[in-house]
């Protein structure tokens, strides 16, 4: 062969094993790359997972601390539902008082007891900032715009001594 094409013939390979070594090396390159990446989301990931759990203890603590105080005010609401009648500043007597609790606490058949009935009222008792539900309101206001009404439902039951 002339010099000049063997010449060129060997640029032309030290050329085509450069390539093949820079291609190696763009692969190696990009196989670090996604190690490095999936290594740095790992610790990403675990760092925040530690954050959470951190947030989590801390709100869990007052979480279960609102929950609690929460619970407690119910629990002493319902103990004095049922207790208001009998105490001082209740302002009927407790013979006339008569327990449902839901959807209202107390019917008062006001002086029913001394067989002078006044008046029927509805009572909702509510401790400290404790307000009325939709259906506490509903029931208030359905009494306030005078849809109450007495009816009386009789059923004729046969006893077997009357056949």
């Amino acid at each position: 062969m002339q010099t000049p094409t063997l010449i060129l013939l060997t640029l032309f390979l030290i050329a085509l094993a450069i390539i093949a070594v820079l291609l190696y090396l763009l692969k190696q390159n990009k196989k670090a790359q996604d190690t490095l990446q999936r290594e740095m989301q790992r610790r990403i990931n675990s760092e925040y997972r530690l954050l959470f759990e951190g947030w989590k203890k801390e709100y869990e603590k007052r979480i279960r601390k609102d929950a609690a105080s929460k619970s407690q005010s119910t629990l002493i609401g319902k103990i004095t539902e049922h207790f208001i009648p009998y105490l001082p500043d209740f302002p009927y007597n407790p013979q006339d008082a008569r327990f449902l609790g839901a959807p209202i606490d107390f019917i008062v058949f006001d002086g029913l007891s001394t067989g002078d009935l006044k008046e029927v009222v509805l009572v909702e008792v509510k401790t400290n900032k404790g307000s009325l539900s939709k259906r506490e309101r509903q029931l208030r206001d359905a009494v306030n715009d005078g849809k109450v009404k007495w009816i009386q439902v009789r059923r004729n039951v046969e006893l077997e001594s009357e056949k």
